[in-house]
């Protein structure tokens, strides 16, 4: 029977396949957005798996409340140590705002609307070192070009994700952007898996074997349904 897939680019689709033979695993999502529209681990939280979510916009919290409660969302911003940052909201497309003002001034240049608020940040680290425990099989990190500075602050010789996806290009562009942080990864012993235009797929080298799930795209053998977009949601309600 077809499942239902709710990511933007099918990203949970080559997440499903490589790693069907888990049935209760755990991710991590930094810059998790909203919890159902466009995410990349909703499909994997109602197949069994719970993890822990970073997201520093307040208004999504109540949904994660009502969506996903037994998933553990932490409204921080992850960055390569604790402290204060200005996070740059795009109240017409939340799931942009940044941390990095440079990519916010682009838009602004394009009429788009920005506000500046300051959130907390934490590191990886800190937020694995306190909650988390055993395996981890996916983390997903989304963070409108500031990954470098988050996977700065995570040691990956203690916490080996089976699989890592990172959006790979500047936002609102195809311009890659993985030059910036790419050689940490292959230096922590992570092969680079897959391109789907916008997220690069990295595998931990003791689950190498994952890659031969990752030599197509998705196709009809996945046997998903889209969940219908979710472009015209305003975040802090459904």
């Amino acid at each position: 029977m077809p499942w239902t897939q709710y990511s933007r680019n099918l990203e949970d689709v080559m997440l499903r396949r490589a790693l069907a033979g888990v049935s209760e695993g755990s991710f991590l999502d930094v810059g998790a957005g909203h919890p159902v529209y466009d995410s990349n681990t909703y499909a994997l939280y109602r197949r069994g798996w719970r993890g822990i979510a970073l997201e520093p916009i307040e208004e999504v919290m109540a949904l994660w409340q009502q969506e996903r409660p037994e998933d553990l969302l932490i409204a921080m911003a992850a960055s390569a140590e604790e402290g204060e940052k200005v996070l740059h909201v795009l109240p017409d497309a939340a799931q942009m705002s940044t941390l990095k003002a440079e990519y916010v001034a682009d838009r602004q240049r394009e009429g788009w609307r920005a506000a500046a608020r300051r959130v907390p940040t934490t590191t990886l680290n800190a937020v694995l070192d306190r909650f988390h425990e055993g395996e981890l099989h996916v983390m997903s990190l989304d963070v409108e070009g500031a990954e470098r500075e988050v996977l700065a602050g995570l040691d990956l010789s203690r916490y080996r994700p089976w699989i890592i996806l990172v959006e790979a290009v500047l936002p609102v562009t195809k311009q890659p952007a993985h030059d910036a942080w790419e050689p940490g990864l292959l230096a922590a012993s992570y092969e680079y898996a897959y391109f789907d235009g916008v997220n690069r797929f990295y595998l931990a080298a003791e689950h190498a074997a994952l890659k031969e799930h990752f030599a197509s795209p998705p196709g009809p053998a996945d046997d998903y349904v889209r969940y219908p977009r979710g472009d015209d949601v305003e975040w802090g309600r459904r």
